[in-house]
């Protein structure tokens, strides 16, 4: 996807390691007995699928962006238990045997980047597919409730000594929200400009999608440290059980 392309380079320096979404992994899925391990859709650079391996847990990441997953190779070269693949998260199935993982993450507000519904509900129909029973689905979007409620003009601007990276939205007719973002980085002054559509999901239809696709317990928080869900909470964070 070539809006995450042009930012690969740069994409450690906007989003670094978070250790609370290793620690929240960590105690959702204990490490594993059954030798089946955890798939991390949407892996990105790679940050949190190799904190995990040298944890010990046997991690595939997948990820749609070319360079993204290069740079989470190198980043995970000399652990065995640890490998990445370019794969559109719609394509699970036949890529990996029924019932392969004791957990399933999907962080980063990567699920809105579907297009659809139906898009939505086939990758929870396969991550259910492909998770031993017991296995743990671990999703993380923002609270679009919120954002839709307030139309919000978008995120925070993230900001460090290497990159500003501002965050806009546009409400599109269709009920899509455009996602619009600049990055300066600051040693040369280069500026990428980048926009991408979202299917900005709600709550509500966050739960009827996994329960329709067959997860059984669903638990809702607001932030990776189990805290609740706050009508103003910026994170959404799903727990999702087969």
């Amino acid at each position: 996807m070539q809006f995450y392309q042009s930012i690969a380079e740069y994409y450690d320096h906007i989003f670094p390691s978070d250790e609370a979404q290793v620690d929240f992994v960590k105690t959702s899925i204990p490490r594993p007995h059954s030798g089946k391990g955890i798939l991390d859709i949407g892996c990105g650079t790679g940050s949190l699928a190799v904190a995990l391996a040298r944890d010990g847990f046997r991690v595939t990441g997948i990820d749609l962006d070319a360079a993204m997953v290069e740079r989470a190779i190198d980043k995970g070269r000399g652990l065995p238990s640890l490998s990445f693949r370019q794969l559109d998260m719609r394509s699970l199935s036949g890529r990996f045997s029924p019932f392969s993982f004791d957990g399933i993450l999907c962080f980063g507000n990567t699920f809105v980047h579907l297009k659809e519904r139906e898009d939505v509900l086939g990758v929870c129909r396969r991550a259910k597919e492909l998770l031993r029973s017991g296995g743990m689905f671990l999703l993380q979007i923002l609270n679009y409730d919120h954002i839709l409620a307030k139309r919000l003009p978008g995120l925070p601007t993230i900001e460090n000594d290497r990159v500003s990276f501002e965050r806009i939205y546009r409400y599109a007719d269709d009920g899509s929200i455009v996602f619009r973002t600049v990055l300066t980085v600051k040693a040369t002054d280069l500026v990428v400009e980048n926009e991408v559509p979202l299917y900005p999901l709600r709550k509500g239809e966050v739960e009827d999608l996994l329960s329709e696709a067959g997860f059984s317990q669903l638990r809702i928080y607001g932030d990776f440290r189990r805290g609740p869900l706050m009508p103003e909470s910026l994170p959404l964070v799903v727990e999702a059980s087969v």
